[in-house]
């Protein structure tokens, strides 16, 4: 009996160790695999997280940054001449010059076709060539044309050519090719 007794308890306690391992694996494995992937979704967040907080502590320089760059885009916008204005624009650099002893002799206006073009979202402004034939002398005519840069729309001298004529001295004459930067989206408020 004991032979007996001994092989129920082991056939007893084989069948415990059994249950134990097929409940370790079926039952508590899944909820194993369930903390790991929850730990693993917890520091995938906590990265996220982290890459969120810095992109919030940029914020505040984007925003002074938009700020910067929204005033300069406003300043650029107001020193583009409306083409509406070009001529009287025209007139008023030819009475600043003859206020600096600089007088006006000729202005020879762009082509019909560069007139006529009209601006869009890709070319929103365009500089506008008008050629000057003016009279004064050279340094009073050096300071008029350094002036320019001063003057409150956008105006680029790139070439000049001083002709210093006998019938005229002391004076010069100078012949100046004058872009004047305008846009018809100026004056709708569109640049």
């Amino acid at each position: 009996m004991k032979l007996l007794e001994r092989k129920v308890l082991l056939v007893g306690l084989i069948a415990a160790v059994a249950l134990a391992v097929f409940f370790v694996f079926v039952l508590y494995q899944p909820r194993l695999a369930a903390q790991r992937r929850s730990a693993a979704e917890v520091a995938r967040l906590s990265r996220e997280l982290a890459a969120t907080r810095e992109r919030v502590k940029g914020i505040g320089r984007l925003r002074a940054r938009l700020t910067e760059l929204e005033a300069t885009n406003s300043a650029f916008a107001a020193r583009v001449a409306p083409r509406s204005t070009m001529l009287s624009l025209l007139a008023r650099l030819a009475s600043e010059a003859q206020q600096q002893k600089v007088q006006f002799l000729e202005i020879a206006p762009p082509g019909l076709d560069t007139l006529l073009q009209e601006e869009n979202a890709s070319t929103p402004l365009r500089g506008v060539p008008f050629v000057v034939t003016c009279q004064g002398r050279f340094i009073e005519v050096g300071r008029y044309l350094e002036g320019l840069a001063q003057f409150p729309y956008f105006i680029r001298v790139p070439d000049f050519e001083v002709n210093a004529r006998e019938d005229i001295r002391p004076e010069v004459e100078v012949k100046f090719l004058m872009n004047l930067y305008a846009s018809s989206l100026a004056s709708e408020g569109q640049l």
